[in-house]
């Protein structure tokens, strides 16, 4: 399958994907779109930080290749960065690579890029989008980007770039508070591109013990953990399933995802136990049961210790936050 855009600002390249948005309101800043059907499966995930500032997060697996042809008119920059699946893209004759742990800072303007996504492969990747029209004045660091039509420097394996995507995509507000979260986030992933030019060996390049081979493993770790939480490997089971040293998963786990392997199936469990306590579908006792913890106590002072109040309170302060709600209607 072949697309061809015609990209005159960040919205035009979203014509051909379908806005499945459940709920359009005119200040909402995040849109839903799915992959044309003939092509694959999956979704995008547009976030609207402010004019000329976007995040997309792309999730979907395709049945045949997929070649996007792109005519950008506009100084675009972006920065993106792919989790899993593989692909490539070209531009003024040069040819780079997408593949897992690999970040890349792109400016282009007045030029042709064509995109090539490879079938049958889970593609998870991001993308932060930005129309220098809005923001050229404010970032004297673009002029070494800006002097030619295309631009791109490649980092593989930084630790601190798939940190901060990760922080992103696991972005723990909503609303107003999401946004501003998302636009730190944002701002501070391009800093630390811009800084790394300043350099002819950036710091967090060369001190990153993480291959792009590494991150690979470590993401599929996560995954196994987010399917299994209930009842997880142990870390040397995990470290067998995912081709790593069980020292390389901890130290790697942490560095990556900014916490721990025990610490990231605490988090999924307490998230399920403050969702069936706010929907009312279980008592604090059956719900520590249901997450995996057979000892109340410990269950509710890990519950405190995350959310700061007892998961006996959890229905009292959905049912307050509700009415303030409604009352503000």
């Amino acid at each position: 399958m072949k697309l061809h855009i015609d990209s005159r600002d960040l919205s035009d390249a979203f014509g051909d994907f379908i806005d499945i948005t459940p709920s359009l309101r005119p200040n909402d800043q995040k849109r839903i779109y799915s992959i044309p059907t003939p092509s694959g499966t999956g979704q995008l995930q547009r976030f609207l930080l402010r004019k000329g500032l976007e995040i997309n997060f792309f999730n979907a697996e395709f049945h045949r290749p997929v070649t996007m042809d792109v005519d950008i008119h506009y100084p675009h920059l972006e920065i993106s960065y792919t989790t899993s699946g593989s692909g490539s893209w070209s531009a003024s004759s040069q040819e780079y690579a997408m593949i897992p742990g690999m970040s890349s800072l792109i400016y282009v303007k007045e030029a042709n890029m064509i995109a090539q996504l490879h079938p049958n492969e889970r593609m998870q990747h991001m993308e932060l989008r930005i129309d220098l029209r809005y923001f050229a004045n404010d970032l004297p660091e673009l002029e070494r980007l800006t002097r030619s039509s295309v631009f791109c420097k490649q980092t593989a394996g930084s630790a601190q770039i798939s940190l901060l995507v990760e922080q992103m995509k696991q972005c723990p507000y909503q609303g107003a508070l999401q946004k501003l979260y998302l636009e730190g986030k944002a701002l501070e992933l391009l800093a630390l591109h811009l800084a790394a030019l300043e350099e002819e060996e950036p710091a967090q390049q060369t001190t990153s013990k993480l291959t792009a081979e590494d991150i690979q493993c470590l993401y599929e770790a996560k995954d196994i953990l987010t399917r299994s939480w209930k009842q997880p490997p142990s870390l040397l089971g995990l470290a067998r399933l995912t081709g790593l040293n069980d020292y390389k998963l901890k130290l790697g786990f942490k560095t990556l995802f900014g916490t721990t392997v025990f610490g990231y199936v605490r988090k999924l469990r307490m998230n399920e136990a403050r969702r069936v306590l706010e929907r009312g579908e279980a008592n604090v006792s059956q719900t520590a049961m249901m997450v995996g913890y057979h000892n109340v106590s410990h269950f509710a002072s890990l519950f405190r210790k995350t959310y700061g109040y007892n998961p006996s309170e959890c229905g009292r302060l959905t049912a307050s936050t509700s009415q303030h709600e409604l009352h503000n209607i």
